[in-house]
């Protein structure tokens, strides 16, 4: 059976979850929110599947068909400023959807934590729409892929690199009417934390939530914003990511799952057919491509995903671009992100209750942590 030594080893794909034939593995959260398996070993046969599948434990070297690397957005403005950067997609699902097909993504549910869905109809898509930034569960979404592609449809599964790779180890063989996408990464924060910032906010705004918007770009693409609106319609909070405390906590790493720290699925090669997430720094490198309303990275990955991409050019702007300019190797998605020096502390007070916005201070490097830093570089650079 599949044994987790270290946690920075499960990446919580929930693959050996779906491909027990037995049942006996449920996946369980920990005191930090992440979920982990959890077998019954009473009703374990011992088949050794759920090892066998593991993404990580049996991680192969990818060699993609191709890699290409272009820049683009969507010619529809209403759906453009309705995505997270540009659009692309709602194109992709669009275009499974005419062919009959079915697409797999993360959604909400009433308490605003995210789980994978199925959907097969285009007024549906608003569900899938717009970054969330949480690990999405997978609940038995591997299990209904495989159900749709051996009924000849046409799958389209979107999701973390991680969970693309669960899915293919699932499937344990190819299916050439399934479309692989995988979205940019920067790592996945605890579920446990983005409840505790809910209720914190609910009781500042003395109203229920009814809706979430993790990147609206009222203010534009680039200074974008935490959205909440109450079932008070006269109340909602708007605030920069960069000031808004869950916002602050998930971009300084202190409450992300210990395998986005060690991440095994950052590489350019992915076993995914297209990749795409935002193509920060664009009005430096294609200016001409900027307008602040959001421009995607896409990265090709295989013949199909090329091919997919291709069908879609009437109906978006984009452009031939060098991956190393449009997704520099410095960025957080093709790096795994250095752990918070406070992220043990932080869990605890979590644990011991603590509100959000103490727990936000936590996450200030002291003066004295900075000087060290200061001088550990000085002596790097004399060495």
């Amino acid at each position: 059976m599949i044994a987790i030594s270290e946690k920075k080893e499960c990446c919580g794909c929930s693959a050996c979850e779906q491909i027990c034939p037995k049942g006996c593995i449920i996946m369980k959260q920990d005191s930090e929110g992440f979920e982990y398996p959890f077998i019954d070993t009473k009703a374990c046969i011992n088949c050794g599947l759920c090892e066998k599948i593991c993404p990580i434990k049996n991680k192969e070297k990818i060699n993609n068909d191709l890699l290409e690397c272009y820049v683009a957005y969507i010619k529809d403005e209403e759906i453009r400023l309705q995505s997270s950067s540009g659009g692309i997609f709602t194109l992709l699902a669009e275009k499974n959807i005419d062919n009959g097909g079915i697409v797999f993504g993360a959604a909400f549910d009433n308490k605003f934590l995210v789980h994978h869905i199925a959907i097969d109809n285009k007024k549906d898509l608003l569900k899938l729409r717009g970054s969330k930034y949480l690990q999405s569960r997978i609940e038995d979404t591997y299990y209904e892929a495989k159900q749709f592609l051996k009924d000849g449809r046409f799958v389209l599964y979107v999701g973390t690199a991680c969970q693309i790779a669960g899915l293919k180890a699932y499937l344990q063989k190819a299916y050439e009417r399934l479309y692989t996408v995988d979205v940019l990464c920067h790592g996945v924060p605890s579920p446990k934390v983005w409840t505790k910032y809910l209720r914190y906010q609910e009781k500042q705004l003395q109203s229920s939530i009814k809706s979430v918007f993790f990147r609206d770009k009222k203010a534009g693409w680039k200074e974008f914003s935490m959205q909440l609106l109450c079932t008070n319609d006269l109340v909602k909070y708007e605030k920069v990511f960069n000031k808004d405390y869950f916002m602050q906590l998930f971009l300084r790493n202190i409450c992300l799952r210990p395998s986005c720290h060690d991440c095994k699925f950052k590489e350019l090669d992915r076993m995914s057919d297209i990749t795409i997430g935002d193509c920060w720094g664009i009005e430096n490198y294609m200016p001409d491509m900027d307008d602040d309303n959001g421009t995607s990275v896409v990265l090709i990955h295989s013949k199909k995903g090329k091919s997919l991409f291709n069908s879609l050019n009437e109906q978006m702007t984009y452009r031939r671009a060098e991956i190393d300019k449009a997704l520099p190797p410095t960025a957080d998605s093709r790096k795994s992100v250095a752990m918070h020096p406070e992220r043990e502390r932080f869990f605890k007070k979590l644990e011991e209750g603590l509100g959000i916005d103490t727990l936000v201070k936590l996450t200030e490097i002291g003066s004295c942590t900075k000087i060290k830093r200061k001088v550990k570089r000085i002596i790097n650079k004399i060495i």
